[in-house]
């Protein structure tokens, strides 16, 4: 399992995923002034709380010891996420950063993939199509995806 993380302004992005095969563990959007959101989960090796999650895709628990690696876009709030979140200093695996341009474009088409557009919305272009939340998350899943491709785990394009 990997950790895409889309670090934003006022809001950051997250999902698990499985390293495999590509597909959505579990996702969700958190406040970026909350740095400790991931401490409970990480000093304790428990699960992540439900309470959290947008989409889940299973009843996998999400453990700590099961992360290979963690994927963060490269915008423009990531510097200060990457050299100042402890998730640096308290995972033992390799953090990556990942061309984060047009992200929230395949969150869009990740979206409805996993949320098919009704009979009207169906006749509407894509571009035309406006997801009825944020995207935050979905964009995490387009940097993870980003980051397997790159470093070799997926031969087949998920987007």
């Amino acid at each position: 399992m990997v950790l895409g993380i889309d670090p934003g302004r006022d809001k950051t992005g997250f999902a698990f995923v499985n390293s495999k095969d590509g597909n959505l563990i579990a996702s969700g959007i958190f406040k970026t002034e909350d740095e400790n959101f991931f401490s409970e989960f990480l000093d304790d090796k428990k699960v992540l709380d439900e309470k959290y999650f947008l989409e889940k895709k299973t009843d996998i628990e999400i453990k700590i010891s099961d992360l290979e690696m963690i994927f963060i876009g490269n915008g423009t709030t990531s510097k200060n996420f990457f050299e100042n979140n402890f998730l640096r200093k308290k995972i033992g695996v390799k953090i990556y950063e990942i061309d984060e341009k047009n992200t929230t474009l395949d969150a869009r088409n990740l979206y409805w993939k996993i949320h098919k557009p009704g009979l009207l919305k169906s006749f509407l272009p894509m571009s035309m199509r406006v997801p009825s939340r944020k995207l935050d998350d979905l964009a995490a899943w387009a940097i993870a995806l980003r980051g397997l491709k790159i470093y070799g785990y997926m031969l087949k394009d998920k987007l």
